[in-house]
């Protein structure tokens, strides 16, 4: 089954990016890989405006605008991560192609909708504040699983996945400090 898409590739992608990559990438859709950061990180953002709402510094219509700033910033930078990504690996002699690399980049973000997932539920039913707990962590976890999928797109070298890893762990840090202080 081609391009379709599927929920089955987010947990796989959060735990073993290698071997997802490997054997399945090819099933799933570009358009499903774009869903999983912009969904990822408009519920972090959600999360971070409801807790600033819970504690009376921001008002709901704060929390609107910053959920959308969020799903816009998944669907858009971490897209394009992806395609500066690929023109480091074709540098490298790698033959992996733009969709791929756009897609494993994308999906490498799977932890994060996860904990964001999980937070939300946490903020809705428990009146948790849970942008840090859970947004930050699954921003983290998500870094674990960009390397890996970095180490699988570059054929295995490590070096070189550290040091991608490293610059696109420091973008997403800085882009979404730099985003979070407009």
């Amino acid at each position: 089954m081609k391009n379709r898409a599927t929920l089955g590739a987010i947990l796989p992608m959060m735990f073993n990016p290698g071997a997802f990559l490997e054997n399945r990438l090819k099933d799933v859709s570009v358009l499903f890989s774009l869903f999983v950061p912009a969904l990822g990180f408009g519920l972090f953002f959600l999360q971070t405006g409801l807790d600033l709402f819970k504690t009376g510094q921001k008002s709901m219509n704060f929390v609107y605008t910053i959920s959308i700033v969020g799903v816009a910033y998944g669907a858009l930078l971490i897209p394009l991560f992806g395609v500066l990504l690929w023109l480091f690996l074709k540098i490298s002699k790698s033959k992996v192609s733009l969709k791929e690399t756009i897609g494993a980049m994308c999906l490498s973000y799977s932890g994060l909708l996860v904990y964001t997932a999980l937070g939300m539920i946490f903020s809705i039913f428990l009146n948790w504040r849970t942008s840090i707990a859970f947004g930050a962590t699954g921003v983290v976890w998500s870094m674990g699983a960009t390397m890996g999928t970095i180490r699988q797109l570059s054929g295995g070298k490590t070096a070189l996945s550290v040091i991608l890893s490293t610059v696109f762990g420091v973008l997403v840090l800085l882009s979404w400090y730099y985003v979070g202080n407009m």
